[in-house]
């Protein structure tokens, strides 16, 4: 290892320390943009200005950005720190974020929300917030205003965990949101320890995920579903993958469950199912257990919901987002409908799913060759279409510690930071307050054509540097048995 790695490396963790550092802060300083009212908790009560907030957030995004793509250089210049390290101080700063108050967004209150209606017996895919606020609901009366005419748009899993919060939480906003960031932690760390045991690179690994600041802040400050979903998906991989000659019925059915589980959290975990049913292709009896297990669980849980989880999940396809790639084209003179960007969408989704299969590199291992298929199905998906937030990317930055390295890795990170501050602070376009005007590039939360603009270039490169004819990167670096034996002890 060289010093100039050694140097970087070093800096890299600073920097990851910094930006996890100024997003705690900005929670703690208690309601603000960036930290939604719920009616209870512990903070400062500083009442910061809106000036403060946008400084705060907008250097953690950048910090946290440049930390985890100067990590990844340096780890390919041969900087090699201890991985439990990594796990254990990322496991530390998640339980940091889970503890404060929720920061970034005011999903987690729509979760409780949705939650009430479940534990009061209401059907949340037939139920809206407005409901809870004219029954005078206490949990209604911390209803973001932007989601108060909207049913569930979540998976019936979801629901069903956001129902057995509210159960526990009663009638107070606060103690479900605390108990909703108290499992996106546990999800988070469920990740974590699961990557650490199976990933062939477990530094690159614990960088991508349990050091990210951005996915902790998407994850376990923002508390978004999503994590509950990854974590499962993940479970199904280490599940399946296990040390054993091939997998078999019983794994095959046990995977497919947990799969169906991630998907009927959020519907596209169903497309990490087809990574596991690649590397089982040639086994009948994995196959079937794979697709009984899905079944069972996956559209098991939709039957059981009822037709209106059919009739969201078909809303919801043909959504778009404030920020994705597309919005931007407006701007420059060229019209499109909101159905014109799904399926332009879709269809160079389809281009990029062939792009990310043929060149990404391919892996020695079981676990990095059905990664490989499933980062690739949710890549396409997410890089192009019109329904994309940053709080989607548990989807594919877990698979993408599974595969070799990537020459696309830092653009993976740079597009997942450019997506973050389309929606920082996070809490004045859903609550109805005025919007800060710190900066003037930050007015406009629903029209954001600069982050849709990053988006749409950082999707276009990472295709062109895909393409490019140079070397394919290097399969990460062998453990040797010894160290690896370490790592997997218990921790």
């Amino acid at each position: 290892m060289s010093a100039k790695s050694s140097g970087a490396g070093a800096a890299a963790l600073l920097l990851i320390c910094a930006s996890v550092g100024l997003g705690a802060y900005a929670c703690l300083l208690g309601p603000s943009n960036t930290v939604p009212e719920s009616g209870g908790g512990w903070s400062l009560e500083a009442d910061p200005s809106a000036r403060l907030i946008v400084l705060l957030t907008f250097s953690m995004v950048g910090l946290g950005a440049l930390g985890v793509c100067l990590g990844l250089f340096a780890l390919r210049r041969g900087w090699r720190p201890r991985a439990r390290t990594l796990l254990w101080g990322g496991l530390a700063a998640a339980l940091l974020l889970a503890l404060v108050p929720v920061g970034g967004s005011t999903d987690v209150q729509s979760y409780a929300l949705y939650g009430r209606m479940g534990a009061l017996g209401l059907d949340p895919y037939q139920t809206i917030p407005q409901a809870l606020i004219d029954a005078k609901d206490p949990v209604g009366e911390y209803s973001p205003q932007a989601w108060r005419k909207t049913p569930s748009v979540y998976g019936p899993v979801a629901n069903w965990a956001f129902a057995a919060a509210a159960a526990v939480g009663g009638a107070s906003m606060f103690k479900i949101v605390f108990l909703l960031k108290l499992a996106a932690g546990a999800a988070f760390a469920l990740i974590a320890a699961v990557l650490h045991r199976i990933a062939r690179d477990p530094v690159r690994a614990h960088l991508l995920w349990t050091c990210n600041p951005l996915m902790l802040w998407a994850c376990v400050a923002g508390a978004h579903a999503d994590v509950y979903g990854a974590a499962a998906m993940v479970l199904a991989f280490a599940v399946f993958l296990r040390r054993t000659p091939a997998p078999g019925w019983a794994l095959g059915m046990y995977a497919g469950a947990l799969i169906g589980i991630a998907g009927g959290v959020k519907a596209p975990f169903f497309f990490a199912g087809l990574g596991l049913a690649w590397v089982a292709r040639r086994s009948p009896a994995a196959l079937a257990g794979l697709a009984g297990g899905v079944t069972a669980t996956g559209l098991g849980s939709y039957l059981l919901a009822g037709p209106a989880a059919f009739e969201i999940l078909l809303d919801k396809a043909g959504d778009v987002a404030p920020t994705n790639p597309w919005r931007y084209l407006p701007r420059w003179g060229v019209e499109m409908t909101h159905e014109q960007m799904a399926t332009w969408g879709y269809a160079c989704g389809l281009a990029v799913l062939a792009v990310l299969l043929w060149r990404l590199s391919p892996a020695p291992d079981a676990a990095g060759r059905a990664a490989r298929v499933s980062f690739a199905c949710g890549a396409a998906l997410l890089l192009l279409s019109p329904v994309q937030h940053p709080w989607y990317d548990p989807l594919i930055f877990p698979l993408l510690a599974l595969v070799p390295p990537t020459r696309v890795d830092g653009l993976f990170q740079t597009r997942l930071a450019a997506g973050t501050l389309g929606y920082l602070p996070g809490v004045p376009q859903f609550t109805g307050n005025p919007w800060p005007d710190p900066m003037p590039f930050v007015r406009d939360p629903v029209n954001n054509w600069w982050v849709s603009a990053a988006l749409g270039v950082l999707a276009v490169l990472i295709v062109l540097v895909l393409l490019a004819p140079s070397g394919r990167a290097a399969p990460g670096p062998q453990r040797s048995a010894a160290r690896r034996e370490e790592e997997l002890q218990p921790v």
